[in-house]
C-alpha cells in the first residue's frame, strides 16, 4: 500500500518566492543532509528527509 503524503502551502507574493527559492532549497538539502548523518548514512530514505525537512524549516518559520 503506498502512503500518501499532504503538503499544504502558505499562499505569497511569487516575486518573494522565486528570490528566496535557491536559499531555502539549500537549506533544506543541509538539513536533509544532517538527518541522513544522524542515521550514520543508513536506512531511510532521500524524498522522506526532503520531506521532513520542508516541514522542520517550515514549521520553523511558522513559530518564529
Amino acid at each position: 500500500m503506498s502512503k500518501i503524503v499532504s503538503i499544504k502551502t502558505r499562499v505569497c507574493d511569487k516575486s518573494e518566492t522565486r528570490a528566496l527559492a535557491p536559499v531555502r532549497q539549500r537549506e533544506i538539502a543541509a538539513l536533509a543532509y544532517r538527518f541522513w548523518l544522524d542515521r550514520g548514512f543508513q536506512n531511510g530514505s532521500p524524498q522522506e528527509d526532503w520531506l521532513r525537512a520542508q516541514r522542520a524549516i517550515r514549521n520553523a518559520r511558522l513559530r518564529a
